[in-house]
This record gives C-alpha cells, sequence and structure tokens, in this order.
C-alpha cells in the first residue's frame, strides 16, 4: 500500500488562512499537476455515560487497595471520501487509540504507554447513499442512548494534485452540517508517496515514512498536527485508520 500521512494545519486565527499557505508552499516549491477534485464527509458521536463500562481495577494497588480507573468514552465515527468512493467507513474508538500523533511541539509528541498499549479502532464499510444515510438517522434517533453527536465536518475550498511521485489533497476543514452556519477550524493535507509500496508491518512502513515526512518537512510550515502509523495500518483501510484518528476529538 501507498504510504500515506495525514496534517492538519489549524488556523491561527480569523484571518489567517492555513488551506492557502500549503498551497502556496505547494505551488512555489514543486511542479504540481492539478488531479480531479475530492470531498470528505465525518461525522463524530460519543459514548454517553449511560453505555460507558464500569472502571476497571487499577493493576498496581496504592496502599493495599486497587484503584478503580474510569474507561475513556468511545468514539462512533462515520467517515466518507470521494476517492474512497461507493463506501462509507464506521469506526468505533477509544480515547485512549495510539497513533504516532504530534502537535508540532517536542511536548506533545510523546504517547503515553497506556495509549501504546490500545488495540486498533473496529471499522465496518456501508454502502455511500441511501444506505449511509439510513445508518446515520438510526444512530441519531434509535440509539441516542448510547451515542450522542458531536461534531459535523466536511472539507471545503478541496484540491488535489500530483507532484512526482507523490498524490496531494488538501481542503479546508470546516464544522457544521450543510444548512449554514458552518465554521473553518483549519487545513488538512494527505499525503501519498506512491512511488514504493509498503508492506503490513510497522517496521516497513516507518522505514518507508522517512521519504513523506521529508516532502512535509520541505514545505516549512510548523504547528500541523500529524499522523502516521496507527494501530492495525496492515490490517486494512490503512488510509481510513488514519483519518479517522486525525479527526478524532482531542
Amino acid at each position: 500500500m501507498p504510504v500515506t500521512a495525514l496534517y492538519f494545519l489549524p488556523a491561527s486565527s480569523p484571518d489567517s488562512n492555513p488551506t492557502q499557505d500549503i498551497l502556496a508552499k505547494l505551488t512555489s516549491h514543486y511542479d504540481a499537476s492539478p488531479l480531479p477534485s475530492w470531498t470528505l464527509s465525518h461525522r463524530i458521536f460519543r459514548e454517553t455515560p449511560f453505555a460507558q463500562h464500569p472502571p476497571q481495577p487499577s493493576p498496581s494497588p496504592t496502599n493495599g487497595v486497587d484503584k478503580a480507573k474510569p474507561p475513556g468514552p468511545r468514539f462512533l465515527q462515520i467517515l466518507s471520501l470521494s476517492h474512497h468512493a461507493p463506501r462509507t467507513y464506521v469506526a468505533i474508538t477509544s480515547t485512549h487509540a495510539a497513533s504516532q500523533t504530534r502537535a508540532g511541539t517536542p511536548a506533545s509528541s510523546n504517547i503515553s504507554a497506556e495509549a501504546a498499549s490500545a488495540g486498533a479502532a473496529t471499522i465496518v464499510s456501508i454502502a455511500t447513499g441511501p444506505s449511509s444515510e439510513e445508518f446515520i438517522q438510526l444512530i441519531a434517533s434509535k440509539f441516542g442512548p448510547l451515542w450522542q453527536q458531536r461534531q459535523i465536518l466536511s472539507a471545503g475550498r478541496v484540491y488535489a494534485f500530483e507532484i512526482g511521485e507523490f498524490r496531494v489533497r488538501v481542503g479546508e476543514l470546516r464544522q457544521g452540517g450543510s444548512g449554514g452556519g458552518q465554521m473553518g477550524r483549519g487545513a488538512v493535507c494527505e499525503v501519498a508517496w506512491v512511488g514504493e509500496e509498503a508492506g503490513p508491518e510497522q517496521e516497513d512502513w516507518e522505514a518507508r515514512e522517512v521519504v513523506v515526512k521529508g516532502f512535509w518537512e520541505g514545505l516549512a510550515l510548523r504547528g500541523a498536527r500529524e499522523v502516521y502509523w496507527v494501530p492495525g495500518l496492515g490490517d486494512g483501510e490503512g488510509t481510513i485508520r488514519q483519518w479517522c484518528e486525525l479527526l478524532r476529538p482531542r
């Protein structure tokens, strides 16, 4: 599979335009050939307290007493990407899901031991269209006591380019429904190196992701959240898992 990395560059102020910042760097540094446009649609539901599991005893007792540690809530994500059509993906993740996610500062690049031990998200796919819309309505209406909708995200002002052995997609990440009142959150960027396939093992992936890192670092854009390897990446739906990790609330 192609080695892919995702980046989220947040808007630093109401007047900032990170999407334009990325485009300006791409067009000034590389000879970019336009590719067809793309779309992104993402809904996220948070597990309600009613549905959460009871606390589990800590394996390390303190003063002879096991302290109960409340588990983090799970998230249900519904993701559609036009370049992964005609399927819509449903993922159930935990707040403790692990990934190589960096927020642009050394302090935030560390991954806790607890996060590193988390498992991969559970992902299924359904047909995009009436089936996926019916599923969304089912979760929102019938399963409201279990899942509470948190966010609706989409990509606007989208662009795609072929740059040598790389495919790059850029878009403005917007929060809010299609009925109006959308708010810009920043820019998302997907960089895929198609020059060489990576195997399913994490070591094989990391040996090749340095090429993608070099491409992004060449743009000299600071402060982006970066997603590379995530649990379960080699088991299928690799890029979908990365998008779910990037779009999951922190």
